[in-house]
């Protein structure tokens, strides 16, 4: 047992700039999709590790998205942090399909599917902190050990983010994309940087 404790939130001060220049640039109703869809995502991983057992502890919402941290997460076997771990995309992914048969009924419906769709299908990419990111490294750690599923992931998230990179910035060029991509993919690329720094200094210890 854990003693009781209200999870804390922590928001950090890039992600409300970020979030203020979201508002400038886009609509109030595609914010509110966004949001919504986000929510959704998010209590998807909590309800899934409450579940489970797990407790956690804090939400630390920076300016790429959320991290739950648990506050007894060695309770979690492999298999459960996978399944909490994919409870969050499966979540928006089953709303934006109910969200687009309500569809037919009301078009609104569509923006708050796609919403969805595009942050499931997002948040899937193998690149951490991402939720698919995360499941490589959990399966990596589960076959192998934790070292050897940090360099795994650091060489395939580099390379997903640098072609998400890539992708932005042909979208941005032609005048169908948003920078919003090419923050997300510049900052996940700098996560990838990052992480290569620690691996090494595991390694030399």
């Amino acid at each position: 047992m854990y003693p009781y404790n209200r999870t804390k939130i922590y928001v950090s001060p890039w992600a409300a700039l970020l979030l203020a220049f979201f508002i400038i640039l886009s609509s109030p109703l595609l914010l509110s999709a966004l949001i919504f869809a986000a929510l959704c995502h998010e209590l998807g991983h909590y309800f899934v590790l409450k579940k489970l057992g797990g407790w956690v502890e804090s939400i630390h919402i920076s300016l790429f998205g959320a991290e739950m941290c648990v506050g007894n997460r060695q309770k979690l076997s492999y298999g459960g942090e996978m399944l909490a771990v994919t409870a969050g995309p499966l979540i928006n992914i089953l709303l934006a399909l109910l969200l687009a048969a309500i569809g037919k009924w009301g078009e609104l419906a569509y923006l708050f599917s796609g919403a969805q769709l595009i942050l499931g299908l997002f948040n899937l990419l193998p690149v951490q902190p991402l939720d698919g990111g995360t499941l490589v490294w959990l399966m990596a750690a589960w076959l192998a050990d934790p070292f050897v599923a940090d360099r795994i992931c650091n060489r395939i998230g580099l390379v997903f983010a640098v072609l998400l990179l890539i992708c932005g910035g042909l979208l941005l060029y032609y005048g169908n994309g948003s920078p919003f991509l090419l923050i997300g993919a510049a900052g996940l690329i700098w996560g990838r940087v990052a992480q290569k720094g620690l691996v090494k200094k595991r390694k030399s210890k």
